[in-house]
């Protein structure tokens, strides 16, 4: 069987940390990543572009590249593995992606990569604030194979302890790590969940589509 190259998704709602998140795994991480983002702007990033067909890539360093979607996703990640080869992917997902229906997608249209994790960043100030969580956040709460409860110095520690508490019964398989600026030893982001396969999702698919259309838009 051919090699894999592991894939995490980096999920959460908007404004959770996500991009401090890649910050962080940049800076830390002794893997040669791709990461997948939004902008690079968001980043800070400044370097060589080197344009491709189906995505931007721009030269970090410590071997990593940071890819900006310009063409379709499955045919963007493949460029990624054929241009850089890295040992591991990393993508960020929007806020209001729905996990586990993209690993679902990526695992049945990617042979070349396999689902490693899907990490979700939450944000502890904001589900003091506002407890009722949408079933969205909900979703990526779930789908979650480590949870990372960040901005916990914004909150009490017992109602810290409440949010830790209120994630597991969410979620009672994933780990729930307490964070500032999402500081975590980066080992603990890779490795997760290999060789994950997921429940089948029994959708049309035009809804598959627009969750790929969601992924970075």
């Amino acid at each position: 069987m051919a090699t894999q190259t592991p894939l995490t998704l980096i999920s959460g709602p908007l404004g959770s940390g996500k991009t401090t998140l890649l910050r962080h795994i940049i800076e830390s991480s002794l893997l040669r990543l791709a990461l997948v983002i939004n902008e690079f702007g968001e980043l800070g990033i400044d370097g060589r572009l080197i344009q491709g067909k189906n995505v931007q890539l721009t030269e970090l360093d410590g071997g990593c590249v940071c890819c900006s979607l310009i063409g379709e996703f499955e045919a963007a990640v493949a460029e990624i593995i054929e241009t850089v080869a890295p040992e591991a992917i990393v993508v960020e997902t929007t806020g209001v992606a729905e996990p586990e229906a993209l690993v679902f997608d990526v695992s049945e249209t990617l042979s070349g990569v396999r689902i490693d994790g899907v990490v979700t960043v939450m944000d502890a100030d904001a589900m003091i604030r506002f407890p009722d969580l949408g079933q969205t956040t909900r979703m990526q709460v779930t789908a979650a194979d480590l949870l990372l409860l960040n901005k916990c110095d914004l909150v009490p520690e017992d109602q810290r302890a409440l949010l830790q508490a209120a994630l597991r019964k969410l979620n009672p398989r994933a780990p729930v790590i307490p964070t500032r600026y999402c500081r975590v030893d980066s080992v603990l982001l890779f490795g997760i969940n290999q060789g994950r396969r997921p429940e089948p999702w029994f959708v049309p698919r035009n809804f598959l589509k627009k969750v790929k259309l969601r992924l970075l838009s």
